[in-house]
């Protein structure tokens, strides 16, 4: 749908989830683009810490995957002690969800049962909805934020902070029609990132400010607003037309 989408989920999928398993059913029961990136979005998020469930999801795919993995490389992926791991095992070798073949004392291979598969499936929707509820919540407090600003006249804004925050904010005005805002571009200090594109949004210098005709500047950093804003300050930028996603 847009530009950099796949490069983007490569970026922000990187601990607790196996975000092919949730794309695909994201896929598969007809979500948009937005709601499959958002869904991996949220996988990939500190808030997000595994429970009893995930971990059983977890326990379940990586056997599913590799029928010869031990207790100590699933512990080590679900960050528990190996203890647990024999312990949640043993209990959905009880439940029928997996069976294990003993060579010997060191050697053990376990198998996912269509039982464990269907029940992997079940998580996997499960996990999906709820990430999905989340996402609707932020986006309507984001969609929120946006009309404020344009009801205070703001219709063609600069960004100031070409990371993850710009992404979120044009993935949201990009995919809602009935935003009125156009984001003319986006102000980065870093020189490598300047002259190069986001979502199709230019990355502009701060010197490059008055080469565009625009109502004001939205900071789309959290990491450094106390340091945008004081670089827009000391550059005489007028201070009615700085807004702030955090305040």
């Amino acid at each position: 749908m847009w530009k950099g989408f796949v490069s983007l989920f490569e970026k922000i999928t990187k601990i607790w989830i196996y975000p092919c398993n949730l794309l695909y059913l994201a896929i598969k029961y007809n979500y948009s683009n937005i709601e499959q990136w958002m869904v991996l979005i949220l996988s990939d998020n500190n808030f997000f810490k595994p429970t009893v469930l995930y971990k059983e999801f977890m326990i379940l795919d990586l056997i599913e995957k590799n029928k010869d993995i031990t207790q100590r490389v699933i512990a080590d992926q679900i960050g528990v002690a190996v203890s647990m791991i024999n312990a949640y095992i043993e209990k959905f070798e009880n439940k029928g969800l997996i069976k294990k073949k003993k060579h010997s004392t060191k050697t053990v291979e376990y198998f996912v049962t269509k039982k464990g598969l269907e029940r992997k499936k079940v998580l996997n929707i499960s996990y999906l909805n709820a990430s999905l509820k989340v996402y609707k919540s932020a986006k309507e407090n984001i969609v929120e934020f946006l009309d404020q600003i344009i009801k205070n006249g703001f219709k063609k804004i600069l960004l100031y902070g070409a990371g993850e925050v710009a992404e979120i904010l044009l993935q949201s005005i990009s995919t809602d029609d009935i935003i009125p805002l156009e984001v003319l571009a986006i102000i980065d200090d870093n020189l490598h990132k300047q002259n190069q594109y986001l979502f199709n949004t230019k990355i502009i210098s701060l010197d490059s400010v008055s080469n565009y005709n625009h109502d004001g500047i939205l900071i789309s950093s959290y990491t450094n607003k106390s340091l945008i804003l004081e670089k827009l300050i000391n550059y005489n930028y007028d201070k009615n037309k700085i807004l702030q996603f955090f305040e």
